[in-house]
């Protein structure tokens, strides 16, 4: 088991940041079960959670502020965008943002794409 997954099933973890968790969905109401969270990223400053409604499937990121393993506050995020799952938003935590110039670049290939089929027809 990671250290992280060992961090998350522990206890002492779980109940310091207890009370930065909300406890229903705020969409549907169902009551959380602590299988709707997990352990995104976590260092000895703060821990990334993800909560996922079991029945409406709305998802949050939980960013908990625990320097010196002592709670000192949380923010929710609702997350309404396509990552529902704690592995995928892994992949991007963390991750490089993408700037203007990637967009021009990006717009640019598929123009250059498009002309390209356009002259093979």
């Amino acid at each position: 088991m990671s250290t992280m997954q060992s961090s998350m099933h522990n206890p002492g973890f779980l109940r310091s940041i207890k009370n930065a968790i909300p406890n229903h969905c705020s969409n549907c109401g169902k009551k959380y079960s602590e299988t709707d969270l997990s352990l995104i990223q976590k260092d000895e400053f703060n821990a990334i959670l993800h909560l996922n409604c079991s029945k409406c499937k709305e998802s949050y990121l939980i960013n908990v502020v625990t320097p010196k393993g002592i709670l000192q506050g949380s923010s929710r995020i609702p997350l309404k965008i396509d990552i529902s799952s704690p592995k995928e938003a892994k992949k991007f935590i963390g991750r490089k943002a993408i700037t203007s110039d990637d967009v021009l670049n990006i717009h640019e290939y598929l123009q250059n794409l498009k002309l390209a089929k356009e002259l093979q027809i």
